[in-house]
């Protein structure tokens, strides 16, 4: 399998070219082309069948199905791109290890790798009540999606980051994640509590530059299906 990143990091887009027989899942609604030979199968309840159903209902409905793709020859290829303008990350997970990201910011993921619902110091859920913490692990490779371009940031043991919460995208498997709530002036404007989450240890961050909620509230973007109001819906970008 290989794969290409391009139009960065404002719009971009994955291309990824596989050989005979190899496939690759990636969340609903994210190709833009494929190949002839590039075979394509819905799944419905996500990786895990019936139970990944189950936990994805208190996420999102669009965590319900995943597409599935085949080559049927080798150089298949198939492009996909996230729903909102922002870059792609790609993590080889035999070398970064276990991951965890937000719900919606996983746009693909390698045959060899687990997506499973992970839990975090305070629950599963985020602030937003909508979005949910997940664990990628495996050998293959994850692809993942910001609202803007992507950083990252190193944290240490007498070097702990305290990030903003709407900024996450993901993080090393082992870090201490204790969420706080945020008095400040953005989450007063946004008319409820906004949290940040202080990760200690030995890992990395990865970080959004844009506010995928400041944007909605603004009135930004395209649109989506269920809100019916022109307007993106928080899940949509994270």
């Amino acid at each position: 399998m290989e794969f290409d990143i391009r139009k960065r990091p404002s719009n971009a887009i994955l291309q990824v070219t596989m050989e005979r027989g190899e496939s690759m899942k990636a969340k609903t609604g994210a190709m833009v082309s494929r190949s002839e030979t590039m075979d394509t199968e819905a799944n419905v309840g996500g990786d895990g069948g019936l139970g990944g159903m189950v936990k994805s209902a208190v996420s999102s409905s669009k965590d319900l199905v995943t597409n599935e793709f085949t080559a049927r020859e080798s150089g298949a290829r198939v492009v996909l791109a996230p729903d909102h303008p922002g870059d792609i990350v790609a993590f080889d997970l035999a070398e970064t290890g276990r991951i965890k990201s937000q719900s919606g910011s996983t746009l693909a993921w390698g045959a060899n790798v687990n997506k499973s619902s992970a839990m975090n110091e305070a629950g599963n859920l985020f602030s937003s009540g909508q979005l949910k913490v997940l664990a990628l692990d495996g050998t293959g490779m994850a692809f993942l999606s910001a609202y803007g371009s992507v950083y990252e940031v190193d944290v240490s043991p007498g070097d702990p980051a305290i990030v903003d919460e709407d900024h996450l995208v993901a993080w090393t498997d082992g870090l201490n994640l204790d969420r706080q709530k945020d008095g400040g002036v953005k989450s007063a404007m946004l008319g409820g509590e906004g949290y940040v989450s202080k990760f200690s240890g030995d890992g990395r961050v990865w970080l959004q530059t844009r506010d995928p909620i400041v944007f909605q509230n603004m009135g930004g973007g395209g649109g989506d299906e269920e809100s019916g109001d022109g307007s993106p819906s928080v899940s949509d970008f994270l």
